[in-house]
């Protein structure tokens, strides 16, 4: 079974490719999720953590267990390092039981808004009560990520776009090494399509586990039971 941890539908689904059993939309917009989230009501939902806009209806969302997860994106939302203490203020007031997802793939030239290490592990050590997972798993700084990451027991990494954009890079020793020595109960599978392809990245990372040698279970656990349970809601248990 595949679970897709990370998916986006604005162009529909119709060349996903994969035949998967669940999944996680992602929701950046709040204007995309009002108009789109009743056409795949099978999915989970993760929206944006719009804190200059549309806060009290993020919040709403939550606190209904209308969405799995909130997302935090540094450089679609323009967020920089001394912003850092307003979303801890506002954070603090949405559910600990909804997970946040944190977009931690660098890239542009915007470099004041990027992803930050230093910015997720201060969230994920201000609430030790709430999951978090670095989506994209730190792209190019993967292996940063990696080691700072790792001792922090809410902190998930996932591997949507990245399998793709670092296999065949020099980076593809350091996505094998994530694979190997990270807790791979804290590991999932996501695509982030359709900026990569599906099917793919599902045998990039296929190749990768059968290479290590991975268990049937940390496998199984990986392609579809660590994420499906990390963003799975109250009313799903």
């Amino acid at each position: 079974m595949i679970y897709d941890a990370h998916l986006h539908v604005e162009s529909g689904m119709d060349s996903y490719q994969l035949e998967i059993d669940g999944g996680n939309v992602i929701y950046n917009y709040v204007s995309s999720y009002q108009e789109l989230r009743h056409l795949y009501p099978s999915f989970e939902a993760s929206l944006i953590f719009d804190i200059k806009d549309n806060l009290e209806f993020v919040l709403q969302e939550g606190k209904a267990q209308h969405i799995s997860a909130y997302k935090i994106h540094n450089r679609l939302q323009g967020w920089r390092e001394e912003d850092l203490p307003e979303l801890i203020e506002k954070l603090a007031l949405a559910s600990d039981d909804i997970p946040i997802i944190y977009d931690a793939f660098p890239f542009g030239p915007e470099l004041d808004c990027q992803p930050s290490l230093a910015g997720l592990i201060k969230l994920a050590t201000t609430f030790p009560k709430r999951k978090f997972v670095a989506a994209h798993a730190g792209g190019y700084d993967i292996l940063k990520y990696f080691f700072h990451l790792k001792p922090l027991e809410n902190v998930y990494m996932e591997l949507s776009f990245s399998l793709q954009y670092l296999y065949d890079s020099s980076l593809a020793a350091d996505l094998k090494k994530v694979c190997r020595f990270f807790p791979s109960e804290r590991i999932f599978f996501g695509t982030d399509y359709p900026f990569a392809h599906a099917r793919f990245q599902l045998e990039i990372l296929e190749g990768i586990l059968t290479e290590l040698n991975k268990e049937k279970e940390e496998i199984e656990g990986i392609l579809f039971h660590n994420a499906r349970d990390f963003y799975r809601k109250k009313d799903h248990e």
